[in-house]
């Protein structure tokens, strides 16, 4: 079974015809049926193709068994965020000839569609993706299609989309459940949180039965952001939770997710109109998140805000920081912060007919397109206030009609 690909992969790549590389040794016809696994053949005679071919056969073997055992540890590291590790079997396997004529070519550009994912290389991974979205797969490998495609529309902040490439995963055939945590962050930015909470806590017990620790603080965030939102529990409590994930994230040195736990501490403070501390603490993640990146906008809009409600910087500092926010929402191509920049500005400049003249026809259309439904509930509120104070009754009436229908 391997001999005949082996041999076919290496005749072809050294220009020899069949006739060629079976001169004294066996027929062409017998060479054709040897490369199909139409027939058997003798130990003597793949040893003398071998010879021809410059090759060990039992090296090629051993190389071609190998990269089964190689494909699920990468799979492993890129779950476990191993990132050395997962870099280092990226460099292996993308040497690794073999691996496009062996049963598991699919998966490994599934795997390294989601390891490209895992670079923040986007382009990449949807230009593997399309294609194999045609390709005949196995139910893992479909599986597996899923949920990139579900990592892809979360990155892309395309929740509705997210969730339902994710709810195609037939999770009998495609065990791998950390998707339960993709799905978790699909359904908390959908506005559903009795789902999000329910997979995240099977997330949290897949990630804690593997001891993928920097997954549970993951889950862990997500888990106490969904409680904040429905519980008024105690400040005392939830700080406590919020002081004991830094710790966590220090332990493991991952400063990526301290940022994301300072910019949820900040959202709390500023739930609670604490505007001075919420500012100072998505500053603290900002400091600490890649400049040119949408987590980096994220607090930027979110310092933004808390500096407008709490009049924390002059109105010439305030337009200043959303001017280079926009710019690099434009450089990024990242549209829901283009649209939230543009907001920011029209309003700081009292731009008060194009401010909403853009939300009611660019800004909220493209909110609701593209399930982003904390901005919808957020601007659908302004707007609807603001046609009832401008006397445009009609207007109100639709959106609220709107409004309501999207509870249910």
């Amino acid at each position: 079974m391997y001999e005949g690909k082996i041999i076919k992969f290496y005749r072809e790549r050294t220009g020899l015809t069949q006739e060629e590389l079976g001169r004294d040794i066996c027929s062409a016809t017998h060479i054709s049926k040897i490369e199909l696994g139409q027939t058997h053949f003798s130990k003597d005679i793949t040893e003398l193709l071998a010879k021809r071919l410059n090759i060990s056969m039992h090296e090629e073997i051993r190389t071609f068994k190998a990269i089964q055992q190689k494909l699920e540890k990468w799979h492993e590291s890129i779950i476990m965020q191993q990132e050395e590790e997962a870099d280092s079997l990226a460099a292996e396997l993308e040497e690794s000839e073999l691996i496009y004529i062996s049963d598991y070519n699919n998966l490994y550009k599934l795997l390294k569609a989601r390891f490209l994912l895992s670079k923040e290389n986007d382009p990449g991974t949807l230009k593997i993706i399309k294609k194999l979205q045609n390709q005949k797969l196995s139910p893992y490998e479909s599986g597996l299609l899923y949920h990139i495609w579900g990592i892809y529309y979360i990155r892309k902040q395309e929740y509705l989309k997210a969730i339902n490439a994710l709810k195609s995963i037939n999770s009998h055939t495609y065990q791998n459940t950390d998707y339960y945590y993709h799905l978790a962050i699909s359904y908390y930015f959908n506005n559903t949180d009795l789902l999000a909470y329910s997979y995240a806590e099977k997330a949290l017990h897949y990630f804690k039965s593997s001891n993928n620790f920097l997954r549970v603080i993951d889950t862990e965030t997500l888990l106490l952001v969904i409680q904040n939102k429905h519980v008024q529990s105690n400040f005392t409590a939830r700080l406590k939770k919020y002081e004991s994930l830094i710790k966590s994230c220090e332990l493991c040195h991952t400063v990526t997710r301290k940022a994301i736990v300072l910019h949820n501490l900040a959202n709390d403070y500023f739930r609670m109109e604490d505007y001075q501390l919420a500012a100072t603490l998505f500053k603290d993640a900002m400091k600490i998140k890649k400049v040119k990146s949408k987590k980096y906008l994220n607090s930027l809009e979110g310092y933004i805000q808390a500096c407008i409600k709490g009049n924390l910087l002059t109105k010439d500092e305030l337009v200043k920081l959303s001017k280079e926010g926009l710019a690099v929402s434009e450089e990024l191509k990242e549209l829901l912060y283009s649209y939230l920049f543009t907001l920011l500005l029209y309003k700081l400049q009292e731009k008060q007919e194009q401010y909403y003249s853009y939300l009611e026809e660019q800004a909220l259309p493209f909110f609701r397109n593209y399930g982003h439904v904390y901005s919808v509930n957020v601007y659908e509120k302004e707007l609807f206030f603001y046609y009832d104070k401008t006397n445009q009754l009609d207007k109100a009436v639709q959106l609220a009609h709107h409004m309501l229908s999207n509870q249910h």
